[in-house]
């Protein structure tokens, strides 16, 4: 009787794990298949049969001369560059230092705060009786 228990036992184990691996896999398939988070090309393209819909769209192609038609030029006249002064790369170094070292105090700061429920389950799980 029992070797029949164990027997069954083993058979259902075996199914329940087959029937979690198909699950699994459709799981997955359905999960691949989909397209929800891809941002379509063209409108036409949205949908399961996106390739088939756009081979069958309307072709539109753009005209050798807008292709190769010269470009305007920017106009940058209003852009002012020039060299920066030994004294002002300086305040701006002093400038970035001062703002990187509060940045490195709070960033610190948050992980320690962070940390605390942390060290409290710590503190709880080995000193508690």
């Amino acid at each position: 009787k029992t070797s029949t228990i164990l027997l069954q036992n083993k058979s259902d184990k075996n199914s329940i794990m087959i029937r979690n691996s198909l699950i699994a896999i459709i799981a997955t398939l359905m999960i691949l298949s989909g397209n929800a988070f891809l941002t379509p090309n063209n409108p036409t393209s949205v949908g399961r049969h996106s390739k088939i819909m756009e081979k069958s769209a309307s072709k539109t192609f753009a005209l050798p001369s807008a292709m190769y038609a010269k470009k305007p030029v920017d106009d940058l006249t209003s852009i002012e560059s020039r060299d920066m002064t030994k004294a002002e790369m300086l305040d701006l170094n002093a400038q970035n230092e001062e703002i990187m070292n509060m940045e490195l105090a709070a960033m610190t700061g948050f992980s320690l705060v962070i940390s605390i429920p942390i060290l409290y389950l710590v503190w709880v799980a080995f000193f508690s009786e």
